[in-house]
């Protein structure tokens, strides 16, 4: 009997110390419309090009840091489509051209201008800074609410700085349980 009591008071130190599991990393069915439209691609001169590798993953990295509302994702998909639907509506030679930046860089300055509103719209809907360098789309940046760097040209940025606080306290509640239970386990011994 004075087991189960020990096992009991073990049991309920365990779950009143326990701390509750969050779903933070997950990208929500709403996130995901966003990477679908980055990921469809652009035609430009009749040839596809998709964003690089690095610019999806650095848009992926920050939706799994956010939650964004509906209305947030559908202006975000909104400023995304009338980007490709304007790019897709004007007519350069892109035969040369064997990147997204480089397809980009062929079409008119006004166009340009135009396309980085839509970038600037988009990245205001999601919570990130967007700015570009030079005019052009090949220098971009992208900073988060806070300003640490989500995304620069040429430079991956890496998700790092993981936080072990809620490892640390489910394991110090584990070690009190585990206390608690040894301490009754042998005051009743002691009886």
């Amino acid at each position: 009997m004075k087991k189960v009591i020990g096992f009991i008071v073990a049991v309920v130190a365990m779950v009143s110390f326990a701390t509750p599991a969050s779903a933070d990393g997950a990208i929500s069915t709403t996130e995901q419309s966003i990477l679908n439209e980055l990921n469809a691609g652009v035609t430009i001169g009749g040839k596809k090009f998709n964003f690089d590798a690095a610019e999806t993953n650095a848009a992926a990295n920050h939706l799994k840091r956010v939650d964004l509302t509906q209305a947030q994702a559908d202006e975000a998909v909104k400023n995304i489509q009338a980007a490709r639907g304007l790019v897709e509506s004007v007519s350069v030679n892109t035969s040369s051209a064997n990147s997204l930046a480089s397809a980009i860089k062929l079409l008119p300055a006004n166009v340009i201008s135009q396309v980085q509103n839509y970038a600037v719209a988009a990245g205001n809907a999601v919570g990130v800074k967007i700015t570009f360098g030079g005019g052009s789309y090949s220098a971009v940046t992208i900073t988060d609410a806070n300003g640490a760097p989500v995304y620069k040209t040429g430079t991956p940025v890496k998700n790092t700085g993981s936080n072990y606080a809620l490892s640390g306290i489910t394991f110090g509640s584990l070690i009190v349980a585990a206390a608690g239970a040894v301490f009754v386990s042998r005051k009743n011994k002691l009886a």
